[in-house]
């Protein structure tokens, strides 16, 4: 399993170590032990930029998830799941809200992002985000419960 991270900004401090070994768990649960998966930390201009130029929603979000997936019809499949970028900005007031440590936000984000990579998709359907949210739950009581 590789988890390459990149911090593209430099005003929120964050412990990469600990949401790495957090985020190797949720990939374990999740049986994508043989998968590679691209964290990127960025800003709020970074999220707005990318929701508007691949959602069409200008504005800043907490998470985007890029899944790679192959670009033609019997393309094979790689090792990588796909990119998930995180605001710190909007992630570290959010933490502040629900009283968490910006660590656990984050890691909650990037897991809600895994989900996305894996074909979850909240927006779906009630039914979908039901599941998906169940799924959170369990993955997260897995993580905290170790």
């Amino acid at each position: 399993m590789t988890i390459r991270v990149q911090n593209r900004q430099r005003t929120v401090a964050i412990h990469t170590a600990a949401v790495k070994r957090r985020v190797r768990g949720i990939m374990t649960y999740l049986g994508c032990s043989d998968r590679e998966l691209s964290v990127v930390f960025g800003s709020d201009c970074l999220l707005q930029e990318l929701n508007r130029t691949y959602r069409h929603q200008d504005r800043a979000t907490n998470v985007l998830a890029f899944p790679q997936h192959p670009t033609y019809e019997g393309e094979p499949v790689t090792a990588m799941l796909g990119d998930v970028i995180v605001s710190l900005h909007t992630a570290a007031r959010e933490a502040y809200e629900l009283q968490q440590s910006l660590e656990e936000r984050v890691v909650y984000l990037l897991l809600h992002g895994i989900l996305h990579l894996l074909g979850y998709d909240h927006e779906r359907s009630a039914t979908q985000r039901r599941h998906m949210e169940a799924l959170e739950r369990r993955v997260l009581a897995y993580l905290y419960d170790e």
